[in-house]
């Protein structure tokens, strides 16, 4: 995983805003307290003015009095001077109250909004990393405390869950590097993250990988739209997908991938996929060859007699005893090639004519190595009549072939018995047996013959009679 993009994960989450949550119950609270402090100083002001009132109006009638009583003849134009004089004084004295209570509740108000500016000036210095998420906050008292309580929860929990995130971005890190197997994660039909063995696996850099497309590593386009429908389906029906396919790499060169994938969020196929994959490609050839070994004659790389019979009994049960015809075939005078000219030379006659079997035969055919010089062929959806005419081909074939050896030419011949399987023949071994009975004919009868086997008929032996191409 390249660095730029992992330390932009690990730092995305610090220069996200506050959580929603956090956001408003800061609002809430910020304006509950400045409304609490435009009514306190709205009260003091409205107590003063009362207060202030009332008393000028309490001094004005008792100076009033005092001078009515001082005058020795009642006269209106001095006492309404007088009276004039004491309400102007106490307007300038109710201006003084008034100024005072407005100076006092700028002060009360300045007191509680500068804890609230250094509370805003600390969120923004969370914002952008400046301070640790336990430095910085003022000291108050009362409901701003409360406040600066909420604020400084808020900012631990989001530091908290950004450690947790940029660990986890981390781990992920460690462990695209450092897996033994190809890790990749797709969505949409590309790559979004992929792994370092991924990328050697395939012979791309990682910029390449998650510059192509998911079907650029498959054998082809046809095959990555086949195979939709059926991940599609395993991961909906099972949860996860696992199976073995042929991939590409960069070179253009084909290998087996054992392929594991499951949904990042289990049922959304939104989120993505992870997929892991492992080559075995060796793995695959081992097994193949074991599996090849175990049905193959390793000299001359026919089927081998257990495969043989496997076979036959699927064409019996495919073909429902019709048109089926198996030959027999034992080669004439291999023993004296062996006693002449060596085993070398009867491995290599033994390989010869097994090719020129396999030459006259069709594609649907198999032709098989029973053990020493014995050989047989399986014939499916075959009438006898065309199983005789390709038995003929197989043994005029073998007959025109010399091995030269020693300065000599030595030739062998093939005695061939040819069974048309029939309802009397249940079992394989009873096939094998009617095919085995007409190649002993044929030896007994003059070698280098095809001899067809004839059903016994009630109360005598089996028959075999020469064939008759066609």
């Amino acid at each position: 995983m390249r660095t730029d993009s992992s330390e932009t994960l690990a730092q995305a989450p610090l220069q996200a805003p506050l959580p929603p949550a956090g956001a408003l119950r800061w609002s809430r609270a910020a304006r509950t307290l400045k409304f609490r402090m435009a009514l306190l100083v709205s009260c003091s002001a409205l107590l003063t003015g009362a207060v202030s009132t009332h008393f000028v109006v309490r001094e004005s009638h008792r100076l009033l009095v005092e001078r009515s009583h001082q005058a020795t003849t009642p006269e209106p134009e001095r006492a309404a001077a007088a009276l004039e004089g004491v309400q102007q004084q106490a307007w300038v004295l109710v201006a003084v109250l008034a100024a005072l209570c407005l100076a006092g509740g700028a002060a009360l108000a300045a007191a509680h909004t500068r804890p609230l500016k250094m509370l805003r000036a600390r969120a923004h210095r969370m914002l952008d990393g400046a301070l640790a998420p336990h430095d910085g906050w003022p000291r108050v008292h009362g409901e701003i405390a409360e406040l600066a309580d909420a604020l400084r929860d808020v900012t631990l929990q989001h530091a908290h869950a950004s450690q947790g995130r940029q660990t986890m971005v981390q781990q992920l890190q460690a462990i695209l590097a450092n897996a033994s197997v190809g890790i990749m994660i797709t969505r949409n039909g590309r790559f979004e993250l992929v792994g370092r063995q991924l990328c050697q696996m395939f012979g791309y850099t990682e910029e390449e990988l998650l510059a192509l497309r998911t079907s650029s590593i498959y054998q082809s386009e046809a095959e990555y739209i086949a195979l939709g429908p059926r991940m599609r389906a395993d991961l909906t029906a099972h949860g996860h997908f696992d199976g073995e396919l042929i991939m590409r790499r960069k070179n253009g060169r084909e290998f087996w991938v054992h392929m594991l994938g499951r949904a990042v969020i289990p049922g959304d196929s939104n989120g993505g996929t992870i997929w892991i994959l492992e080559d075995i490609s060796q793995a695959r050839e081992a097994r193949d060859k074991l599996s090849w070994t175990a049905t193959h004659d390793s000299l001359t790389g026919l089927v081998n007699r257990k495969e043989f019979e496997a076979r036959l009994d699927q064409a019996l049960t495919q073909f429902q005893h019709q048109n089926v015809c198996v030959m027999f075939i034992d080669l004439d005078k291999f023993k004296a090639v062996n006693d002449t000219a060596g085993h070398a030379a009867g491995d290599e006659v033994l390989r010869a004519v097994a090719a020129l079997f396999e030459a006259a035969v069709r594609q649907s055919d198999t032709v098989a190595r029973l053990g020493g010089d014995e050989f047989a062929i399986l014939l499916p959806g075959c009438p006898q009549a065309r199983a005789a005419g390709i038995a003929e081909q197989v043994r005029a074939a073998v007959a025109q072939y010399g091995l030269q050896a020693d300065g000599q030419v030595f030739t062998v011949g093939t005695s061939i018995g040819l069974a048309a399987v029939t309802p009397d023949m249940p079992t394989v071994a009873a096939v094998l047996h009617a095919a085995d009975t007409a190649c002993y004919a044929a030896k007994r009868g003059g070698r280098n013959q095809v001899v067809c086997y004839a059903p016994p008929v009630s109360g005598a032996g089996a028959e075999a009679e020469p064939a008759t191409a066609t």
